[in-house]
């Protein structure tokens, strides 16, 4: 079954997350003031090539659902310097690649080469846990990008404005473009597993014929 969209924002409450990192915005030592209790530990500089998910009130100690944007293929998942847990997912009927930035990466209903359905919103992941290894010492949030390619690239800042303009989309006027709705406002219930590599055929028309006939004889 199909909805009428097949794109997602990645988080429920998208916009009202989106409070304290924007995309494209310059972050130098000026934005870092009045934020210390933020940004205790870490500190990054440039044009931020993504948009920055906080949690809500109520989830900081709760698992926090990431969802895939649509469908395609889980190409990395690992831990590295300044994320913690990222994710990438090529995004089928494209040239791009969502990162999903400071998320769990262990007992998660993903693996790489996981081929992810747009046919219902699918949970791939959950928020780290704030200032953990999770996290690499950050806060609890999504750090969620879209890029040009579908090369491993794991920058969360630009020295500049061309690189930005020329490597990555801005992730929520992208989404909007596709129709992304609210994965909580679909009525269905997330997968608990990673989707099967393999695509199943359909049964044809005798198949389903000669299952209806062994179907009486066992009545």
């Amino acid at each position: 079954m199909s909805y009428a969209s097949d794109w997602y924002y990645t988080m429920d409450n998208y916009q009202k997350r989106a409070t304290v990192k924007l995309f494209a915005q310059l972050i130098n030592e000026e934005f870092y003031k009045g934020k210390e209790k933020l940004f205790p530990f870490n500190r990054f500089y440039g044009y931020h090539a993504a948009v920055d998910l906080e949690y809500l009130t109520g989830e900081k100690d709760k698992d926090v659902p990431v969802y895939a944007v649509t469908g395609g293929t889980i190409s990395y998942i690992g831990s590295l310097p300044g994320y913690g847990g990222v994710i990438l997912q090529k995004l089928d009927g494209t040239n791009d690649t969502a990162l999903y930035g400071h998320v769990k990466i262990t007992d998660i209903p993903v693996s790489i080469g996981s081929k992810i359905t747009s046919e219902k919103p699918t949970t791939i992941t959950y928020l780290g846990d704030e200032f953990s290894n999770e996290t690499s010492k950050e806060r609890k949030h999504l750090h969620f990008g879209i890029y040009k390619g579908q090369d491993n690239y794991f920058r969360g800042h630009e020295k500049n404005l061309k690189v930005i303009q020329d490597k990555w989309y801005n992730p929520t006027n992208y989404l909007k473009e596709k129709g992304a709705v609210s994965p909580t406002a679909i009525n269905s219930t997330s997968r608990p597993t990673p989707i099967p590599t393999t695509v199943e055929k359909r049964p044809n028309f005798v198949y389903n014929f000669w299952e209806w006939l062994i179907s009486l004889f066992n009545k």
